[in-house]
């Protein structure tokens, strides 16, 4: 286990709560920190929302943001090792990385490629492909009306 120097965000939110049935209310600031900027821009969202349904609290926008800043924290070698260091906790577990999102256009460009002929076998009708490229058939161009109001 090593110390190291991570990036981290930081929510900072600047309210103001007023009691019930009160017209003076009490400012605050809170800070969270999030593993990645998404996540706290996604939390600064909902937590404004959340706020802006409240009759009694006031969020200050000009103060409230995430921010990038770095946090000193225990770095393991492994999950292993992690598992050995915290396995004294109770309920203690290793997150796994999020698994990448599948790209559909890709999937959809790599299917039509598979089952479009080349353009040798159609004698170059269209739609044909060359290598990698799909070749459409050409269109006619679109008629525009034009509407003017005298």
């Amino acid at each position: 286990m090593e110390t190291a120097w991570i990036r981290i965000f930081v929510l900072t939110l600047t309210q103001c709560i007023a009691p019930a049935g009160k017209m003076i209310c009490q400012e605050e600031t809170v800070e969270y920190q999030f593993a990645n900027e998404d996540d706290c821009a996604r939390a600064l969202v909902q937590m404004v929302e959340l706020a802006a349904r409240a009759d009694n609290i006031l969020v200050d926008r000009q103060q409230s943001d995430c921010r990038p800043a770095v946090l000193e924290s225990s770095i393991f070698a492994s999950n292993d090792e992690a598992m050995s260091a915290l396995g004294e906790t109770t309920n203690a577990i290793v997150i796994e990385g999020a698994q990448p999102r599948d790209d559909y256009l890709q999937a959809a460009h790599d299917e039509r490629l598979r089952n479009t002929p080349t353009c040798d076998e159609t004698n170059g009708a269209a739609p044909c492909k060359i290598g990698d490229i799909i070749m459409e058939p050409a269109t006619e161009p679109a008629r525009a009306e034009v509407w003017r109001q005298e």
